[in-house]
């Protein structure tokens, strides 16, 4: 009974902001900010505590949907051209350096596990569709197709996510 009437509660206040938004921004926010806490919530508390620190550096890598606002609030210039694009890159330089930290640590904490005899791992395979989905953005953007970019910037989440 309980957890009917907290989800109960939940949609309704949902239904509520949904009516009373004062424009679509702000139901696009709110869906954004709630995705992320369910989607942070059953990624940190659905492990075991022994795998909780490794998961945590793996996390970090969500800072590539702060990397991808950033460049989204960037315009697509190459240099800022005001005080919120200067703060937009500034948003996706620091949260490119927390995803390569959270990969160099991850990979530090899964090597104190490895036994002498665990297959030999090919990590550099994952450069050929990374390399395919930048190639293919690449010509895609080039050509001027306009819809290329929502698209990419949800792959780039997705990949982020796992």
């Amino acid at each position: 009974l309980s957890s009917s009437l907290l989800y109960t509660a939940g949609l309704g206040s949902l239904v509520t902001l949904g009516a009373t938004a004062p424009n679509p921004a702000f139901t696009t926010m709110c869906t954004t900010f709630g995705l992320a806490g369910i989607c942070g919530y059953h990624t940190v508390w659905g492990v075991t505590p022994a795998l909780h620190s490794p998961l945590m550096s793996v996390t970090n890598a969500i800072s590539g949907i702060t990397a991808v606002g950033g460049l989204l609030v960037m315009g697509g210039g190459v240099l800022p051209t005001n005080s919120v694009q200067a703060l937009a890159a500034a948003a996706a330089f620091v949260s490119f350096i927390n995803i390569f930290g959270g990969f160099v640590i991850t990979q530090r904490m899964l090597d104190m596990f490895k036994r002498p005899t665990d297959p030999k791992e090919h990590n550099y395979l994952y450069g050929i569709p990374a390399a395919t989905f930048l190639g293919g953005y690449g010509y895609a953007a080039s050509q001027n197709m306009a819809d290329i970019h929502q698209m990419t910037y949800f792959a780039a989440s997705l990949c982020c996510l796992g």
